[in-house]
């Protein structure tokens, strides 16, 4: 892993190029900041380092040096950084140690100060990675209350206080509710930063009173150009590692640390089976070792091999040998496939993989899941359908 260069959140493309940032930077420039913000989108794509880097937005003091409450509002150029990742306010920002930001997440109600504050590190050394260490965890009414608290003290630095409330989905009906109260009568110069992984979940007037966003996955390049510049990726690895991620920036990570071969061979196993034409013992043989010996995670994984494995053959169809692929030591695996099954229908079996992939991710029986599975592309593969 790349550790020679602290690593800035200013200088994360996937950051400053995103929807988020673009609007709050517009919202700024126009006088229309909103109080409070609800970043939406699904697990690993980047949720809370963007949040972190919206609230750098809004202390940063190269951004707001004129004066501090009323120059947040100043006019600059659309493509202007949202925060420089510098000045102190920025620096302690990213250390977790500035007195005006306040940090809401899920945690054990037992947690001590010292297990509260190796999260917020955890959070300070990779906030696109953050871990939850307590399972089943909720935001506690304790910690909402304490914020209240907290905000009715004026901020240490005169240039307005942030809070950044990590999964809000993990709110209970209590501290919602105690939340909501806040958001409807927030403090002044107070803004909030609140992440989800979907709307659904959470209450209806908490969502009224911010401003939604969708924060959708990371783009495959993004992803590739990420792990090489910052992580040390090798130009040849990340490419598989960024298509099995499918955008989810924790995955990436856990995945560069993976042995993949073993893992892409069982992939390419299970779609060698789903080919045998007329042998369903064997079949089914196969289907039993895998879901007896894989849990529910390593077998949407495969799926995923399966996916980039599939797109990569049909890309061998369409533009011939020699193509750039993920897996372009199989090309001629992947050119025997073209030319033994012509009939075989890509974009079906894409459909099914990803169908799959959605019955596992919402736990369906993984036995059911994969035995309807292979006999479906065994149906697209067959000669003379």
């Amino acid at each position: 892993m790349n550790t020679e260069h602290p690593l800035h959140l200013a200088d994360i493309p996937i950051l400053k190029a995103s929807h988020a940032a673009e609007v709050l930077r517009r919202a700024r420039q126009h006088q229309r900041l909103a109080h409070a913000y609800l970043l939406h989108g699904p697990e690993g794509a980047g949720k809370e380092a963007l949040a972190l880097y919206l609230a750098q937005g809004f202390l940063c003091k190269k951004r707001t040096a004129a004066a501090p409450a009323a120059a947040l509002f100043a006019e600059e150029p659309a493509a202007a950084e949202l925060a420089c990742g510098q000045c102190s306010n920025c620096r302690r920002m990213a250390e977790m140690t500035h007195p005006d930001v306040h940090f809401i997440f899920p945690r054990a109600s037992s947690a001590a100060e010292k297990e509260i504050l190796e999260v917020l590190q955890s959070f300070a050394a990779q906030p696109w990675c953050r871990a939850r260490p307590w399972e089943n965890s909720f935001i506690l009414i304790d910690d909402i209350r304490e914020l209240k608290r907290k905000l009715a003290i004026t901020s240490y630095e005169g240039a307005g206080t942030v809070v950044l409330l990590l999964e809000a989905h993990r709110l209970k009906a209590e501290s919602a509710n105690a939340l909501l109260k806040i958001l409807e009568e927030p403090p002044p110069s107070t803004y909030f930063l609140l992440t989800a992984v979907a709307l659904e979940g959470l209450l209806p007037t908490i969502i009224s009173r911010c401003q939604p966003i969708a924060v959708p996955p990371v783009a495959q390049q993004d992803l590739i150009d990420f792990l090489v510049r910052h992580h040390g990726a090798a130009a040849e690895r990340a490419p598989l590692v960024a298509a099995m991620a499918g955008g989810n920036l924790r995955q990436a990570l856990a995945l560069l640390e993976d042995d993949l071969e073993p893992k892409r061979q069982l992939a390419v196993e299970f779609m060698r089976t789903a080919f045998k034409f007329n042998k369903p013992v064997e079949q089914m043989d196969f289907l039993n070792q895998l879901t007896n010996e894989h849990d529910r995670q390593e077998l949407q994984q495969l799926l995923r091999f399966c996916l980039v494995w599939v797109r990569d053959a049909f890309v061998v169809k369409s533009c011939g040998a020699g193509q750039r692929l993920v897996n372009a030591d199989l090309q001629d695996a992947l050119a025997a496939l073209v030319k033994n099954l012509p009939q075989f229908d890509f974009a079906g079996v894409v459909g099914e993989l990803e169908y799959a992939l959605e019955c596992l991710e919402r736990y369906v029986q993984p036995w059911l899941v994969l035995m309807v599975l292979l006999h479906r592309i065994n149906q697209l593969a067959r000669p003379g359908r």
